[in-house]
């Protein structure tokens, strides 16, 4: 079960801790009579990329400082240029590994940062996903309503149907986890899981199913308005509905998502100096250029398909990357020296040096040297005892001897034999 209880697996601690701050969030801005989830989304964005940021500003400084010795890069390239043997393509790698050796970065710089926030970016995306499953307070709200849809006879093949009949994808996997289990193993959580879910006009359908059940009706209709203006944004847009491809003021949220995600995108390119000529690198270009248009596409269409609240999410986390973006193509652009940061790169570079430190990316290439060794050796080994299967000397007649007891011996004397009965039947 994924949802109230408890995200499991890798991202389970991390969802946790970024449960505890936005419901620390949303208590602060209750405590001065905010509540509103909207504004709850925005302020916690804005803390998890503050809490992201000096990941950010590494990964980005080592970018820069890749971006500035690229001359020394294209030049090892073009020496290179066409020569595709092993011995050729070994010196180009080693005299590029020299040069992120001596500026002390790599090119793969950015890379395992990257794969350490991939955790915490998907534990946000958990979180905001079912706010209830992390804020206490708004938990309570659904708590009622859980209580009397499982006291209605048939209520999991109820929310099940009405599930599949409103095409509400986002709470499949809570319905399908619900439908498994024995009905007296539900929970409450099982239930908030589903129901969550609903937009203001799925819940209005939904209690017309209920019309005869009054204790439901009632508590649907106390609790749900008070959800509904949790859930207000700005322009009457609910965060807890879709946008869909209707034209509505909510078609803001994907519209922003998709341009400060393009906006982030082209900012962050670099210009760098590249070999036209080589496939690779054109390669590497053309990716890159594609991924400029292709990702704001993509965030347009799931901001679209998936709740509000989800889209505000992507929208502030683009809006925030292109603004800091903004600020660091500043610093290192205009206002760094950046001589001086390459100078101290060289100098920490010559230190880690002495202490022997090493990048990741020489650990791999050390790792690949290694086993070209042991290939090596291997074969140098197999060499020596095939010579023990052969010719130990030879007389002044060239003719052949062999190590007493090896197996060319044998398969001498065997030979030899053949030979002999051939001759005398001849």
């Amino acid at each position: 079960m994924v949802f109230l209880t408890a995200q499991g697996g890798i991202l389970g601690p991390f969802c946790w801790l970024l449960g505890k701050i936005l419901n620390l969030i949303y208590e602060g801005l209750s405590a001065i009579g905010i509540n509103n989830l909207a504004l709850c989304i925005i302020v916690f964005t804005i803390v998890v990329k503050l809490i992201l940021l000096p990941f950010t500003l590494k990964q980005q400084k080592g970018a820069k400082i890749n971006q500035y010795i690229q001359p020394e890069l294209l030049k090892i390239q073009k020496k290179y240029k066409n020569k595709t043997d092993q011995d050729s393509m070994l010196k180009q790698q080693q005299e590029t590994q020299e040069v992120y050796r001596k500026y002390g970065t790599s090119m793969t710089n950015g890379c395992l940062l990257s794969f350490i926030q991939l955790p915490i970016i998907y534990a946000l995306y958990r979180v905001i996903y079912n706010i209830p499953a992390y804020v206490p307070a708004i938990r309570e709200l659904y708590v009622p309503i859980a209580e009397q849809i499982r006291k209605v006879e048939g209520f999991a093949t109820t929310l099940s149907t009405f599930v599949t009949d409103n095409k509400i994808s986002t709470a499949g996997k809570a319905i399908k986890t619900l439908s498994n289990l024995d009905v007296n193993a539900v929970t409450d959580n099982n239930v908030i899981d589903v129901i969550s879910q609903f937009s203001m006009t799925q819940w209005e359908t939904f209690e017309k199913l209920f019309t005869n059940n009054t204790d439901l009706v009632n508590i649907i209709s106390t609790n749900v308005p008070q959800i509904n203006d949790l859930n207000q944004f700005i322009l009457g847009i609910n965060i807890s509905e879709a946008p869909g491809w209707k034209l509505s003021w909510a078609l803001i949220i994907p519209i922003s998502a998709a341009l400060f995600q393009f906006l982030s995108s082209k900012v962050m390119q670099t210009p760098q100096q590249t070999d036209t000529s080589d496939p690779t690198a054109a390669q590497s270009a053309a990716m890159m250029k594609s991924m400029t248009y292709t990702m704001p596409i993509m965030s347009l269409f799931f901001c679209v398909t998936l709740p509000a609240g989800i889209g505000l999410y992507w929208t502030m986390s683009a809006l925030i990357s292109f603004l800091i973006q903004l600020g660091i193509n500043l610093y290192y652009d205009k206002i760094a020296d950046m001589d001086k940061i390459l100078e101290k790169q060289m100098e920490k570079a010559k230190k880690s040096k002495k202490k022997n430190r090493k990048s990741f990316m020489e650990k791999m290439m050390e790792a690949a040297g290694a086993a070209e060794e042991t290939n090596s050796s291997t074969n140098s080994v197999a060499g020596t005892n095939l010579k023990n299967y052969s010719s130990t000397s030879s007389d002044n007649n060239g003719s052949v001897g062999y190590r007493k007891g090896s197996i060319a011996s044998k398969a001498n004397i065997m030979q030899q034999y053949n030979t002999n009965q051939k001759n005398k039947e001849e």
